[in-house]
């Protein structure tokens, strides 16, 4: 906004280059342009633009509008209703003064209106209903235009505003003129003179001097009209009002013409045409060249009456030209309207319509919550717990998706459910089967069994329990994780006891299949996370290791730390993993599942189980492998400091 404001200042300051003012309204203004110079209130700077705004007016109304507009955009910016209301009013009234279009003048002052109502202002709405009773005047809407004017007045004498009062009167005196009742015309203009005259309101005064000079000039009351008319000029010029003046002085040019004072006629007339050259009042232009065409062309002087035709000329087709671009302006500000509200009616349809068809959307996404609800009441406990976590996360899409994306998410919902189940039976069903074998040869053909096959089918029941109890273990702590019924215990974890506590739950197996379990053991680490899930989330990492290493192979467990991240390293030297499948390792996918190298069964959800345990510890889990030469599960959690067990303690409280 500085810039705007310096932009403003040298624009000011390049008008006193070509424009003569009196001492007292220079040093008026100069004050103003240094106040809002240095001020640093934007309140401050949209009242000194506004005022700037209303001494420019009558004598250069360029800087006149550059001000007020320069107001608006700074009260609009800080949102400051009665400096916008102002400067509305008083770019409505420059436009109106200055023949810029009555429609456009007319809309900033109906909104400069609505504004001054809204905060309650009094004063400002009687001083808008004056002003839209000019406009309406000027167009010649006589009716509406009186109505106006005395509910101006009616609210003047009610503030006891003599001031508004006055200008009331003068209105409505003027209207009554236009309408040929000469009496009550000029009784307005007398009571609004006489107030003006005991306010000593020079402005005021001019111009109900110059009306009076008009009511008695249409009289035919020559000197009465001339007398008025000179008091006035001599108003006007001590204001500088050029616009006034000029006006004015086409008065006294047609009270000298009637009086047969025809050189002086010619004398006004064009000092008129020079003040209204000057600021460009193009209707004073036409009324004064076009005397002096006539008055020139009876005195024998055609050439120079030919120039002043040209003149009137050229003022008539601009005035034309503007007279039709305004009323282009008038028309498409209708038409803007009434677009306005089709879009307003076309947005409530709209609005109506996306309603329906959010109430639409709830009731299916009820329905559908309801059906799943009532399925999964059939289902065992771990797919209601693995359902639970998932349909919470489908309900919350399916409020903000289509009907058609709604079958397709409850299609993946199925689909992913036969696949878990597909895994489940099949992973149940493999040491189910076994132990129902053993259980038969045994019952029917124990006698016919030797030692050393009776001691083998004990191994083999044994690892047929083992499995079933891993994947019953890894399915119970899933189903309680799915299930959000964890109770989580955040602490400083000892990775080295968790560790060595694995490896020794796990020797005997190992040794079993000749298989070494090494842990690189260094300094002791710690992490961050639930004891009881990383716990798990190593156990089944050894454990695979163990199923897929080759016999006289090493399993080799280590732990190092990177910043803040604790790395536990599980690397066997047994098949590999084949890399078309290392990406879906830790998905609910049959397809991945292959037999340990003494044709071991895998549960399936181990990896899964890992994947989502160490999400909930903010860990990671990835996989490093080659087939045929081994592979590497790399576990990533929180290492464990006294700033992070401070910040994390706070933030993730113990469920």
């Amino acid at each position: 906004m500085k810039f705007k404001i310096a932009g403003i200042l040298a624009c000011v300051f390049f008008s006193f280059c070509q424009i003569q003012v009196s001492g007292q309204k220079l040093q008026s203004i100069d004050s103003l342009l240094h106040e809002l110079k240095n001020t640093t209130s934007d309140t401050q700077q949209v009242k000194i633009l506004y005022i700037l705004s209303m001494k420019y007016q009558g004598f250069h109304p360029d800087s006149a509008m550059l001000c007020a507009q320069a107001s608006l955009e700074k009260a609009l910016a800080i949102h400051y209703t009665k400096g916008r209301a102002d400067a509305l009013l008083h770019i409505g009234r420059l436009k109106r003064d200055h023949d810029q279009g009555n429609a456009e003048a007319l809309n900033d002052m109906f909104e400069a209106l609505k504004l001054y109502r809204e905060i309650n202002d009094d004063v400002q709405i009687a001083n808008a209903l004056n002003d839209i009773s000019i406009i309406y005047a000027n167009s010649e809407d006589y009716k509406k235009s009186l109505e106006y004017f005395k509910q101006a007045l009616e609210m003047f004498r009610k503030l006891g505003d003599s001031k508004g009062e006055s200008y009331a009167l003068n209105n409505m005196g003027i209207l009554y003129q236009d309408l040929g009742d000469e009496v009550s015309a000029k009784e307005h203009f007398i009571m609004s003179l006489r107030i003006k005259e005991k306010r000593n309101d020079l402005y005021g005064m001019s111009r109900g001097y110059n009306n009076l000079g008009s009511i008695e000039e249409h009289s035919n009351q020559w000197g009465a009209a001339l007398r008025y008319y000179l008091k006035a000029d001599s108003l006007f010029i001590k204001n500088k009002d050029m616009h006034g003046q000029a006006s004015n002085l086409m008065g006294i040019v047609r009270v000298k013409q009637h009086q047969g004072k025809t050189g002086e006629a010619i004398q006004y007339a064009t000092l008129s045409l020079k003040k209204a050259e000057q600021i460009k009042a193009f209707s004073t232009m036409l009324r004064a060249s076009k005397f002096l065409a006539e008055a020139e062309e009876n005195r024998g002087n055609y050439k120079v009456s030919l120039q002043y035709q040209k003149l009137y000329n050229h003022i008539a087709d601009s005035i034309h030209n503007q007279t039709n671009k305004a009323n282009l302006e008038e028309l498409k500000a209708k038409f803007n309207l009434e677009e306005k509200e089709r879009e307003i009616l076309l947005l409530k349809k709209d609005q109506e319509l996306q309603q329906a068809g959010i109430e639409r959307k709830n009731i299916i996404a009820y329905a559908l919550a309801a059906g799943i609800v009532l399925l999964a009441l059939v289902v065992v406990l771990l797919f209601y717990a693995y359902y639970t976590t998932r349909s919470k996360k489908n309900i919350l899409a399916v409020k903000n998706k289509e009907i058609e994306q709604q079958r397709d998410d409850l299609k993946k919902l199925n689909s992913e459910k036969d696949r878990f189940f597909s895994i489940l039976s099949h992973d149940l069903r493999g040491p189910l089967n076994s132990l129902k074998g053993f259980s038969y040869l045994i019952t029917e053909h124990v006698d016919a069994l030797t030692t050393e096959e009776l001691m083998d089918m004990r191994a083999k029941i044994d690892t047929s329990l083992d499995n079933l109890t891993e994947l019953i273990n890894n399915i119970l702590e899933w189903s309680m994780t799915s299930s959000q019924k964890r109770k989580w215990t955040f602490d400083k974890i000892n990775t080295t006891d968790l560790i060595r506590k694995n490896i020794s739950l796990y020797q005997a197996i190992a040794e079993s299949k000749g298989v070494r379990l090494i842990f690189q053991q260094g300094e002791e680490r710690y992490g961050y996370g639930d004891y009881h899930a990383i716990d798990t989330v190593v156990r089944n990492l050894i454990s695979n290791s163990i199923k897929f290493s080759h016999a006289n192979t090493d399993v080799v467990i280590a732990v190092k730390t990177a910043g803040d991240i604790l790395s536990i390293s599980v690397k066997d030297q047994g098949v590999g993993i084949p890399y078309e499948i290392q990406d879906k390792l830790f998905t609910l996918n049959e397809n991945v599942k292959q037999p340990g190298t003494n044709n071991e069964k895998g549960t399936g959800l181990g990896l899964t189980l890992c994947k989502e345990l160490l999400g909930e510890n903010k860990g990671d889990i990835l996989v490093r492998s080659n087939p045929g030469e081994g592979s590497e599960f790399i576990v990533n959690i929180p290492e464990y400091t006294s700033y992070e067990r401070t910040i994390t303690s706070a933030k993730v409280p113990v469920v």
